[in-house]
């Protein structure tokens, strides 16, 4: 269940980090087309201006007194005419003065300059000259264009001042003469901004409703995981359970006969293909019975019970203790010879002494040990290792026998 949550975790958060990404690049690309737009506008409003003005215009612009007022008023008309008709916010054409100083020659006016008369006059200083277009008109090495040539363009990048926001544009050029000056177009981008804040706005909308639209998805996903993992739960507790009862003796809680041939075979198995040793103990109380007459069958289980929880506790970690069937106990003592099986057998047959005398019911327990022969089969084991607890018992009870021989307990 868990880490069904971090796949969808991880799968809702990949997914929003790639519509961010894409919602960045959308921006971008949106920008970029629409700054392209705005740049063939510059453009082709840049190369009108020449068209505008007179053939020799730029050869007579040299001082203040070069242009009448009259044709002035006729260009800014003219120009402003063109911008309006081409959507730009200026056109202008720049010279530079005998002192060196910058100034335009040509400039279109806004409707409220018009009217008010105090649009930018012929000759009027150019402060916002930029570092490009000084350098161009200085650079001897420029290759400046005629009105009529493949034109070389220079954009400048956003910027913004009292005006408003803008991307411009100017052209170095020729007159007739060979006299340079500079046309250059100027476009408010605020409109641009608009756009992009739009587009933003609707990239986060879209999140959120993409959000939104995914919640119930989400929820109803979660919502099925944790009935499957419910029912999971379910079914594993019900074979944990069914698995724990096929392999455990429902009385004593330790491993039935079925489990213990189970585990028999797999122990004989590792003797004789790898070597590994082991032994095998079997346990029976001496007179059983007695106790199910004299105190009832519920005393005898109870017994039963707590013996097989002595010999559970009192083997080592790795023995395998279960009920053989009635009275009688078994244990695999993995990785001990015959030797260390015995002594494991006494022990055990002491501590039921010791639980013996404790209760008014006495008893005690009879022990057979035997280690497996090379090319033996389970049967013929398993009937070695019952003879000498029988051996066991017919020498008096209470005490332990070995295999093929007996050893007093």
């Amino acid at each position: 269940m868990k880490r069904e949550k971090i796949k969808m975790l991880s799968a809702i958060v990949f997914t929003l980090l790639a519509m961010g990404i894409f919602s960045l690049w959308s921006y971008s690309r949106e920008e970029e087309r629409l700054i392209e737009q705005v740049d063939k506008r510059l453009y082709s409003a840049a190369v009108a201006v020449p068209f505008v003005l007179d053939n020799d215009f730029h050869d007579r612009a040299v001082d203040a007194q070069s242009i009448t007022t009259d044709e002035d008023q006729r260009n800014i008309e003219n120009l402003s005419k063109l911008n309006n008709r081409l959507g730009t916010k200026f056109l202008y054409s720049v010279v530079r003065g005998r002192d060196g100083t910058y100034r335009l020659s040509s400039s279109s006016a806004l409707k409220k300059e018009l009217k008010t008369k105090k649009e930018v006059r012929y000759f009027s200083p150019y402060p916002d000259v930029s570092i490009m277009m000084k350098q161009s008109f200085e650079a001897s090495a420029t290759n400046f264009s005629h009105r009529n040539d493949v034109y070389h363009e220079f954009y400048v990048p956003i910027f913004s001042d009292r005006w408003g926001t803008y991307r411009s544009i100017f052209i170095p050029m020729r007159s007739p003469s060979g006299n340079a000056y500079m046309v250059g177009a100027d476009i408010d981008i605020s409109h641009v901004k608009t756009l992009l804040r739009k587009n933003i706005l609707d990239t986060i909308l879209t999140f959120l409703f993409f959000t939104l639209a995914i919640l119930p998805i989400v929820y109803a996903y979660i919502s099925m995981l944790r009935q499957k993992n419910r029912e999971y739960l379910r079914v594993h507790r019900l074979y944990l359970d069914q698995s724990k009862r096929s392999v455990t003796d429902p009385l004593t809680q330790i491993y039935n006969r079925s489990k213990l041939d189970e585990e028999l075979e797999v122990a004989l198995h590792l003797f004789h293909k790898h070597g590994r040793i082991f032994s095998l103990l079997m346990a029976d109380l001496d007179y059983f019975k007695a106790v199910n007459d004299s105190y009832g069958h519920q005393v005898g289980d109870s017994v039963l019970q707590e013996i097989a929880k002595l010999l559970t506790q009192s083997s080592r970690s790795a023995d395998i203790v279960g009920r053989w069937g009635g009275e009688e106990f078994m244990i695999i003592c993995l990785d001990i010879d015959l030797n260390g099986a015995y002594s494991l057998a006494e022990k055990l047959r002491k501590l039921i002494e010791i639980y013996s005398l404790a209760h008014p019911y006495g008893i005690s327990a009879s022990f057979g040990v035997a280690e497996p022969r090379s090319n033996e089969e389970l049967p013929q084991l398993l009937k070695r290792v019952d003879e000498a607890l029988y051996t066991a018992k017919r020498m008096g009870r209470n005490r332990t026998v070995k295999a093929n021989g007996h050893t007093l307990g």
